[in-house]
């Protein structure tokens, strides 16, 4: 998707938002949830939108396990840099207008700021089956 069409589908999404889906907050131990509604044209479905704050990235600390989602993920960085890898594909950096796709069933192994020192923002956008979790840890292996 060209980057404009990627701003007018964010602007989209945050004008539904503003327009009648319903707005709640996750538990302070996920995301803030900006977003939901169901999926006409999908039973079964729902979008979900959240706002993510990546940390700083901390040198020579361990990776966490993985995590998956149960659909696919379009992630859209609004401040900073982000580090986002999936299992078995090459960690990619993702500036502040960018985004990055997770297709369903991917392994989610990265998630953090590119900097050391500030975080990263962005917006994620979720196809999500109905009563789902939005995200799922792996186990440690």
């Amino acid at each position: 998707m060209r980057p404009m069409g990627s701003i007018a589908f964010v602007m989209c999404v945050i004008g539904l938002a503003s327009a009648g889906g319903s707005t709640a907050q996750q538990p302070s131990a996920g995301p803030k949830t900006l977003f939901t509604a169901p999926l006409a044209d999908l039973p079964g479905f729902e979008l979900v939108v959240v706002e993510l704050k990546l940390p700083p990235r901390q040198e020579g600390r361990p990776a966490a396990p993985g995590h998956r989602h149960p659909g696919s993920v379009w992630v859209y960085v609004t401040e900073g840099t982000a580090r986002l890898g999936l299992a078995g594909e090459p960690v990619r950096e993702v500036k502040a207008g960018e985004s990055f796709f997770e297709p369903v069933g991917a392994i989610h192994t990265v998630t953090q700021s590119a900097s050391t020192t500030e975080p990263a923002t962005a917006i994620a956008v979720m196809i999500v089956p109905d009563g789902a979790p939005l995200v799922s840890a792996e186990p440690a292996k």
